[in-house]
């Protein structure tokens, strides 16, 4: 016993033990937080799912009501069921898109060969409809025809269109150009109004986010704050680009999409 005495640590091997402690602890906190996190979104999808099927059974029973002509009373109030039902199935279908993309599955599309200028301008014409006081200029030079997912596309534009009436200068028009060349069609919203700060740009597509209105104070429309990240998961599911740039001029954002294959 008196030949096995155990010798005092060497301070480096004290080190080395707690800093493997330390790695151990981080990369189990890490792989914890993943999993959560990947149950959350899988939860949420699912979530989003289910409710599809009710949210759908009230908008149709919310139609019926509305053809019945049953009195100004009961067609008032199908009228507002179906305005709420379309906004909710709006933000639920943000959020499952918000939920594929974080899952690693990306935006789903479904490309097939089509015109853009059409497509622009169909979801231009609703746009302008709900927003009869704002003017939306469409100018397109060039051809425009290439394979992709016609109602994506609409759903980037309505996004972008939506962002520059919140944000932009109410007495301003918003303009949306469109050019090509052999490979590949661009388009840019534009807007005047205050430039965006650069801490602001530079995470302008990041999720969850809010800008500022013409008040200065954070715009709070009912919305999740995924409006720009959809459109931009949408631009590189079709292998695009998208881009924001500001100055005291005007606001632009502007979409790179090859014309497919």
């Amino acid at each position: 016993m008196d030949d096995c005495q155990p010798e005092a640590p060497y301070p480096d091997d004290v080190i080395r033990f707690n800093e493997a402690i330390d790695q151990a602890l981080a990369e189990s906190v890490g792989q914890f937080s993943a999993q959560v996190d990947q149950a959350r979104n899988l939860f949420l999808g699912m979530l989003g799912h289910d409710m599809r099927s009710p949210l759908q059974t009230i908008l149709v029973t919310a139609q019926c009501l509305a053809a019945l002509n049953a009195g100004e009373q009961i067609s008032g109030a199908a009228s507002c069921l179906i305005r709420s039902g379309a906004r909710m199935q709006a933000l639920l279908g943000d959020m499952l898109d918000f939920n594929r993309t974080r899952l690693g599955l990306g935006v789903n599309i479904a490309p097939t060969d089509g015109d853009l200028e059409k497509l622009l301008a169909d979801e231009l014409d609703q746009l302008r409809a709900a927003h009869p006081d704002r003017q939306v200029d469409l100018d397109v030079a060039g051809d425009c025809r290439g394979i992709w997912d016609g109602r994506r596309l609409q759903q980037l534009l309505g996004n972008l269109v939506l962002n520059a009436i919140k944000y932009g200068a109410p007495d301003a028009p918003v303009r949306v150009v469109v050019t090509d060349d052999a490979r590949e069609v661009r388009f840019e919203v534009r807007n005047h109004g205050p430039a965006i700060e650069r801490i602001t740009l530079d995470r302008i597509f990041d999720p969850l986010q809010r800008g500022l209105d013409q008040e200065g104070s954070y715009n709070d429309d009912g919305s999740l704050g995924l409006g720009l990240y959809i459109a931009r998961e949408i631009a590189k599911a079709h292998g695009g680009e998208i881009e924001a740039r500001s100055d005291e001029t005007e606001t632009v954002f502007a979409v790179r999409l090859p014309r497919g294959q």
